[in-house]
């Protein structure tokens, strides 16, 4: 008969006795190893389901040095670059026999400290961290990790010495800028999102995840290089929030000498050039050029479909876990970063200029017309 639910967990010890057997007998039983002949693995089983014993995996898994599980900490659970990735993460591990325990911090440093500290109390034999978006993180290092073997995923922290798996995000915001380019666009800007930040402003916050920072550092590199000018009312920064964002995209608009295409550093960002230029009946590819990074499953969904900067998400992904286990089989083994390429994936959102040169451009204070017709071109998934 089963314990009832007041009752204490039944042991090995009382299924061995149960089954009037030894408990090293008992063991070999339930854990299917040894020699244990039909009749008795079959009279253990069966005492075993009667007294509804339930092994501790948990504390089995630690006298053997491993509990198979990793732990994954991801920034910011709801978008669509982080939810892909924790799906990869964990199908990845899952192959290799691993299962994942994942939290989330919403950008919250508190919150990180937090996951780390419950993830270091359930044992896991590694960590796969997508970093808040603060400066200070040096609770990261591996004292603090009590000698846990560590992975970054998007983000890098090269003080720390703590590998991480990236993209390629400064040759992506060239290749952007560069395309852009091509179509014959001269006035490019970039709206930034910056977790640090709660407004907008045209001066560069101090602090900048590494990714965003490469991304800025990236379209700076391709104007200087292409002979552009930056106009510093061109470029703004803000938090993620809706309102701080429209805000920071309203100025840029409402520039003396508005930008004829934007680079927007992530999804959210593309977001608010579309709601704004909605507001203002301004037509994304004819009107106003765009392209964004993220390949969010809506891109392709838009009437012109958005040219974005695709992340390799899934191969990051597998990176991260490969990585990791393999620090954890040897923990000597030398610790790397990995930084995997972009791709650039040319739809219908960028005007091409060389088309009609001379033409009116449209801008928030212009009239309407006349209207252009957009060019078609180049490749499309």
């Amino acid at each position: 008969m089963k314990q009832s639910g007041n009752e204490a967990h039944p042991t090995i010890s009382d299924v061995a006795r149960h089954a009037g057997v030894s408990r090293a007998t008992t063991s070999r039983a339930l854990s299917n190893y040894g020699v244990v002949n039909s009749e008795t693995r079959a009279k253990v089983l069966r005492s075993a389901e009667e007294l509804g014993y339930v092994p501790n995996v948990l504390a089995r898994s630690m006298r053997a040095g491993s509990t198979q599980t990793l732990g994954l900490i991801i920034a910011e659970v709801g978008l669509s670059v982080f939810d892909l990735a924790m799906r990869s993460v964990i199908e990845s591990a899952s192959l290799q026999g691993y299962q994942v325990l994942v939290t989330n911090t919403n950008e919250d440093l508190v919150a990180e400290r937090a996951s780390i500290r419950v993830m270091l109390e359930k044992q896991v034999d590694g960590l796969i961290v997508v970093p808040s978006a603060v400066v200070d993180l040096e609770f990261l290092s591996k004292s603090d990790l009590k000698g846990k073997p560590v992975t970054l995923l998007d983000r890098s922290l090269e003080t720390l010495g703590i590998p991480s798996v990236t993209a390629d995000n400064n040759r992506g915001a060239r290749d952007a800028v560069e395309h852009m380019h091509s179509l014959g666009h001269t006035k490019i800007g970039l709206i930034v999102v910056t977790a640090n930040l709660e407004g907008e402003t045209g001066e560069r916050p101090r602090g900048l995840i590494s990714t965003i920072h490469d991304r800025v550092e990236g379209y700076y590199a391709e104007m200087t290089e292409s002979g552009l000018r930056v106009d510093p009312d061109w470029v703004r920064y803000c938090g993620d929030a809706g309102d701080a964002a429209t805000t920071a995209v309203c100025a840029i608009l409402d520039s003396p000498e508005p930008p004829t295409a934007l680079l927007a550093s992530n999804g959210n960002m593309s977001l608010a050039v579309l709601r704004v230029a909605k507001e203002r009946g301004l037509v994304i590819g004819r009107d106003l050029s765009l392209v964004g990074f993220d390949d969010a499953p809506w891109a392709t969904v838009l009437t012109p479909s958005l040219t974005v900067v695709d992340l390799p998400i899934e191969e990051m992904a597998k990176a991260a876990v490969d990585n990791l286990i393999a620090q954890i089989a040897d923990p000597s083994t030398e610790q790397t970063s990995v930084t995997l390429p972009t791709r650039l994936l040319v739809r219908h959102s960028v005007d091409d200029l060389t088309a009609h040169p001379g033409a009116v451009i449209r801008t928030p204070s212009a009239p309407a017309t006349p209207l252009r017709t957009q060019k078609r071109a180049l490749t499309s998934p």
